[in-house]
């Protein structure tokens, strides 16, 4: 686990935060964000919230209240920059070049990621981020720093780590994470109404995107590999990215797939998307950080620059394939 005195001490220095997530943010990512953010604010600061693209509908519901930044501040002097969940500077997208040089703190457990930041504290045996934050609440309770937690960090961050082990059924849940969501309900976490949100809702758009999804479903290695190639005219009229965030899980879910892979048009012609996946042992975030991404071992991303999702997805294909070989 990471030095949490040595983060706490990092953190209590931020009294105008940033707090920064991935492009395309996940439970994990936005829960963290929330989390962290309540925390500053009970330590006697403030924080704002910005992700590269808005967090999708699905997950507005963990913002609670809180209303993202549409864009950075021109002048970042003043202000204390802390990315969440974010394992390398290519997923801070279209604020990358802005906030390069200003990263204070990284709070990340991706196994796989490239060092930013002038403070790095990851932990990669951390189920989620969000583990990460709720160790840092325990810590400073102990140490009277705060005198509670808020109800707004309790059910975020229940969500960070209920969506990034899976309702808890992935292979990144120990003991710990158990104890620690069992903890977070004791407090007061909504449980039941946070899994419900997260995994059994969806809009028609979503569904409808799952229905493309499944059609463009492609094989490999004689079922080894699954994968979907979504492109920009897959999208439609009222589809986006965003409603596509789910098609991996119908990759994933083919009997017999070691691996599975979607990839993404992004609205940047010529930019791809790309979501990996284990079912097994097999190591995806070593493809995915050949292409310039990271992730875990068995849940991985990166973008692909070239002319189709159906190119970028042959390159992963390729790569894939020399690792189950």
């Amino acid at each position: 686990m990471i030095d949490i005195v040595s983060l706490l001490s990092e953190v209590e220095k931020c009294k105008n935060a940033i707090i920064v997530g991935h492009s395309h943010p996940d439970g994990d990512c936005v829960g963290s964000a929330v989390a962290l953010a309540c925390f500053i604010e009970a330590l006697g600061g403030k924080a704002d919230i910005i992700f590269p693209e808005k967090a999708p509908r699905r997950l507005e519901f963990l913002l609670k209240n809180r209303t993202e930044l549409d864009a950075l501040p021109e002048n970042l002097d003043g202000y204390d920059v802390i990315c969440v969940d974010v394992a390398s500077p290519t997923q801070l997208a279209s604020l990358k070049d802005a906030l390069i040089e200003n990263v204070k703190l990284r709070i990340d457990h991706h196994d796989v990621g490239i060092p930013y930041a002038k403070h790095e504290f990851v932990a990669p045996k951390a189920a989620a981020t969000g583990y990460i934050i709720f160790e840092l609440f325990k810590y400073a309770l102990g140490e009277s720093k705060i005198t509670g937690i808020p109800m707004e960090a309790t059910d975020a961050m229940f969500g960070a780590i209920s969506s990034d082990t899976g309702c808890f059924k992935y292979a990144n849940v120990t003991p710990a994470t158990h104890i620690t969501a069992a903890r977070l309900i004791e407090i007061g976490a909504n449980a039941a109404e946070i899994n419900r949100l997260l995994f059994d809702t969806k809009d028609k758009n979503q569904l409808k995107a799952e229905g493309i999804a499944l059609n463009k479903l492609e094989t490999f290695m004689d079922g080894k590999i699954s994968g979907i190639a979504i492109e920009l005219s897959d999208y439609g009229d009222d589809l986006n990215i965003k409603d596509f965030e789910t098609a991996i899980d119908v990759a994933r879910s083919v009997r017999g797939a070691k691996c599975a892979v979607c990839v993404k048009a992004s609205p940047t012609v010529g930019t791809f998307r790309a979501s990996l996946r284990a079912n097994g042992d097999t190591d995806v975030s070593k493809v995915a950080a050949h292409f310039g991404g990271g992730g875990h071992i068995r849940a991985a991303g990166c973008t692909i620059l070239c002319d189709s999702a159906k190119e970028a997805l042959s390159m992963i294909v390729a790569e894939l394939e020399k690792i189950i070989e």
